[in-house]
């Protein structure tokens, strides 16, 4: 077994190097570049290259970094010990004990990972264009930042541990019912009291882009419990769109930043975009996917865990220790990106409704090309990404596959409104 583990370590060492340099070297496929040269320039090419490359051996440095921190903890007793120390201090107590050492390990490898943060998160935004923080007001976000993900964190995998403390044989399906319940919790209460710690969150302001995403939200009969802005030119100048909530609570978040560099209509169809996703009830379907993914998750820790338990190398305690933390820390690591492809080809199937469901909603097909040509510019997007970086590791399609299936795209039967203004 500790075999078999170093093995999918080397594994995890050189896909991740090689999906790392694919995405240095980009798509040399000389058609390619023709496609996207025909909705953008060789600088808009060189421009997202730039961005993609600057900091590169900081970002190759960080993962390596990272697990090779956790690995020499693990193996050398560290963590075992620094658990034993907060059982200790807390009295023997399972609670007391658990976030003890969860607080501290969290606080430890924040701190260990806060040079490579500093530097890719402010310093090559800053040199790109991006950035609109200072030094101070950026590590004065990063500790809001990491309060809030600590406490976060620490609650889950306390309700995990718990369970598998309290429920010793019917865990495997309780921890997946358990642990949706609490990220269902969490996407409600996200924009109501994690949002406003970081941003200002305001009602869009009356106006031609609101009247034009409540005619949208009517037209495609979703109800929406309210549309906001924040305040995310505080931070940088990317320019986003998100929706949140379930049921009755959703809402959709426009940056200031894109509200103020795209034209109403391009803003207009970015929201059409995001109600596709609710069209589509893609936040259901997430949800339901990470239920069964838990599920077969904890039944092959329930079948592989005694196993692991054996190996005296790997120090590992009972499965309701926070002690473990660190070891299966590194196993999700490892084992996220093996099985990235499988969650990048769900998203990017989302991504591409939503896609066609915005150009369903408003016909928009010539404006939704121009949103599409900006995004990528505005935020210097990697036009010309390796297909298997695309395949393994995209959220979204890459702008100019949006871009080509817009302009295959074919009006339903009832045109909407942005046909009969003159689109295509």
């Amino acid at each position: 077994m500790v075999r078999l583990f170093w093995l999918a370590i080397v594994v995890w060492v050189v896909l991740r190097g090689g999906l790392l340099w694919l995405g240095w070297t980009g798509n040399p496929d000389p058609a390619a570049r023709q496609r996207v040269l025909a909705h953008f320039t060789a600088d808009d090419i060189a421009r997202g290259e730039s961005y993609f490359r600057h900091g590169y051996a900081a970002r190759v440095a960080a993962g390596y970094w990272q697990v090779g921190l956790l690995l020499a903890g693990i193996f050398s007793g560290f963590f075992a010990a620094l658990h034993a120390r907060c059982e200790a201090w807390a009295g023997g107590g399972f609670w007391g004990g658990s976030l003890l050492f969860l607080l501290a390990f969290q606080t430890l490898y924040s701190l260990a990972m806060l040079p490579f943060s500093y530097y890719l998160g402010y310093v090559c935004e800053l040199e790109m264009g991006f950035s609109t923080m200072t030094a101070v007001q950026w590590l004065w976000r990063w500790a809001k930042g990491f309060v809030v993900g600590t406490v976060i964190q620490a609650a889950g995998v306390l309700l995990f541990l718990w369970v598998v403390r309290t429920f010793p044989r019917a865990w495997p399906v309780l921890v997946p019912g358990a642990t949706t319940g609490y990220g269902v919790a969490l996407t409600l209460l996200f924009p109501v009291l994690i949002t406003p710690l970081f941003y200002e969150q305001k009602p869009l302001a009356d106006g031609p882009l609101k009247e034009r995403i409540l005619a949208i939200a009517a037209q495609a009969g979703v109800p929406v419990e309210g549309i906001y802005e924040i305040d995310e030119s505080r931070y940088s100048k990317h320019t986003n769109a998100y929706f949140t909530g379930l049921g009755s609570r959703k809402r959709i978040v426009l940056y200031d930043t894109l509200i103020k560099s795209h034209t109403v209509d391009e803003a207009a169809l970015i929201f059409a975009h995001e109600v596709g996703h609710w069209q589509h009830d893609h936040m259901t379907k997430g949800i339901a996917l990470g239920f069964v993914g838990g599920l077969v998750g904890c039944f092959c820790l329930w079948w592989v865990f005694p196993t692991l338990q054996a190996e005296a190398a790997f120090r590992l305690q009972p499965l309701w220790s926070a002690a473990n933390v660190p070891f299966f820390l590194v196993v999700s690591m490892v084992g996220n990106l093996l099985l990235a492809p499988v969650a990048a080809q769900i998203s990017q199937h989302f991504e591409r409704q939503a896609d066609r469901a915005s150009l369903d909603l408003t016909g928009l097909r010539q404006v939704f090309i121009d949103a599409e040509v900006r995004l990528a510019r505005d935020n210097r997007g990697h036009l010309l990404p390796h297909p298997w970086r695309v395949f393994w590791l995209f959220s979204h399609p890459p702008a100019i596959d949006r871009i080509a299936m817009a302009e295959a795209w074919t009006p339903p039967a009832h045109a909407p409104a942005g046909s009969a203004r003159g689109e295509p």
